[in-house]
């Protein structure tokens, strides 16, 4: 089985969106373990999908290999002009992820229960070094929560409220949390598209 090179420098993000391939039956593994670091140029647009594929595209030409990319961000529609695409340049890349969270949790602790609606988006793009570029988005909608909860994933995780469980994402085990989850959901559809291509999972 071939094994896919995740083009990201975070490691948080490269371990989920590894296991959330793996969940759906592809092997993939941070590209650190095998190169040399790379410095990804920075990220410019307030598009999800050009930032996902030029990190891929750079990737994959720096390293010779197909690689994989990921763009996420937490959208909060009570807070239009907070986070969304630019969710880690908002918050600043050196905050670790629980200092993060309670940046979030901080700014919204005078909205009500109802209004506290929010959308986590990922977007994976897979590009090989010919230039070819394939890309899959999804999204997961839940509440944020007042305070940080769950020990089983971090990040936004931890302050993602699921309605319907009851449960944040970090209260979930993987093999429950991966198919709920944005990330999840966009690697079962990016693999799909891989499968209709021929001898792309190769």
């Amino acid at each position: 089985m071939k094994t896919w090179l995740i083009a990201s420098n975070n490691g948080g993000k490269s371990r989920d969106l590894a296991a959330c391939l793996a969940y759906y039956g592809l092997r993939a593994e941070p590209y650190l373990q095998h190169r040399p670091q790379l410095m990804f140029p920075p990220e410019t647009t307030t598009s999800y999908v050009a930032n996902a594929q030029a990190k891929a595209r750079f990737g994959a030409q720096r390293l010779g290999v197909p690689v994989i990319a990921d763009d996420s961000g937490l959208e909060i529609a009570a807070l239009p002009d907070f986070l969304g695409v630019t969710t880690a340049r908002d918050l600043g890349t050196h905050v670790g992820g629980f200092d993060r969270n309670q940046e979030i949790i901080t700014a919204m602790a005078a909205l009500p229960n109802a209004h506290r609606q929010a959308t986590m988006r990922a977007t994976l793009a897979v590009a090989w070094p010919n230039g070819r570029v394939l890309t899959a988005q999804a999204t997961v909608d839940g509440y944020v929560t007042r305070h940080q909860v769950g020990g089983y994933s971090g990040g936004f995780d931890r302050l993602f409220w699921l309605p319907r469980y009851g449960r944040t994402l970090a209260e979930l085990p993987d093999q429950w949390r991966i198919p709920l989850t944005h990330r999840g959901r966009a690697a079962r559809n990016l693999i799909q598209q891989l499968q209709q291509t021929k001898g792309s999972v190769e």
